[in-house]
């Protein structure tokens, strides 16, 4: 059975320039470190908040051509028989299931409706940690670009167990809509137009803080730089928004509201 979002993984090209970014300007906190030696990848979990980012690090930055967010992980007890279920109801399979490069647990691959790698993970320790007070006071959510809504609301909702926690739709001209579905702590939103859209499928993480503003004061002055137009009011309303990017390309937003399980 799944019973946890584990993580968002993101390939970096340097691994120390990754971890010294969400240490020490996010304040995120290293939990575990290890070696995929087939592909002399570096993975490093950081946590922040409650919520966890996987760095992979391949020691050839040339045998990729594209880095930032790459998957999202589940965590199950039973990694044969959920993912031997979920390609029964018809979804695609990309890695069966096999031992871990690192050699600890085992993995498996599959794709979401909209095209998202998804990893079911089974091991004996999920890596997370006690929160350590930080800016950060919660890990907000994973962005998905859903261009086929009803048919992530059934893949996550039927095949991973997460449930509907919040609903918005923001009018024309933005006519966008913005599911939002939990495990637990962890959270996925999914972002939705009626025209079929291009991008990231998985397009940004969300940490929420006590005051955007004073945030992006406080990063910008250690070096961050922030898109054009943050910070921002949200477009639900609620609150303030601020976006930058990490150190290759993936997209990082601020959020001020309150926690969407309690909203």
């Amino acid at each position: 059975m799944i019973y946890e979002l584990n993580h968002v993984g993101a390939f970096v090209k340097d691994a120390a320039r990754s971890v010294d970014f969400y240490t020490r300007i996010l304040g995120a906190q290293v939990v575990r470190e290890a070696m995929i030696p087939a592909t002399n990848t570096k993975c490093v979990y950081v946590q922040l908040a409650g919520g966890m980012v996987e760095l992979l690090a391949p020691g050839d930055v040339a045998s990729r051509s594209a880095y930032g967010f790459d998957h999202v992980a589940f965590s199950t007890d039973s990694i044969d028989s959920d993912f031997e279920s979920i390609i029964a109801a018809g979804y695609k399979p990309l890695v069966q299931p096999k031992v871990a490069g690192s050699g600890h647990g085992r993995i498996a691959f599959l794709s979401d409706p909209n095209g998202v790698r998804v990893e079911l993970i089974e091991r004996d320790d999920t890596y997370r940690k006690p929160v350590k007070p930080s800016d950060i006071l919660s890990f907000d959510h994973i962005s998905l670009l859903a261009n086929d809504l009803e048919a992530a609301e059934a893949f996550y909702g039927g095949q991973t167990g997460m449930t509907v926690l919040k609903r918005f739709y923001l009018e024309p001209p933005r006519d966008l809509t913005m599911v939002y579905v939990n495990h637990g702590y962890d959270v996925i939103e999914f972002l939705h137009k009626k025209e079929p859209q291009a991008g990231d499928l998985i397009g940004h993480i969300a940490l929420r803080v006590a005051n955007v503003d004073a945030m992006v004061e406080k990063l910008s002055a250690q070096g961050v730089v922030f898109e054009p137009g943050s910070p921002k009011n949200a477009g639900t309303g609620l609150g303030r928004v601020a976006v930058f990017r990490g150190p290759d390309g993936e997209k990082i937003e601020l959020v001020d509201r309150s926690d969407l399980r309690e909203l």
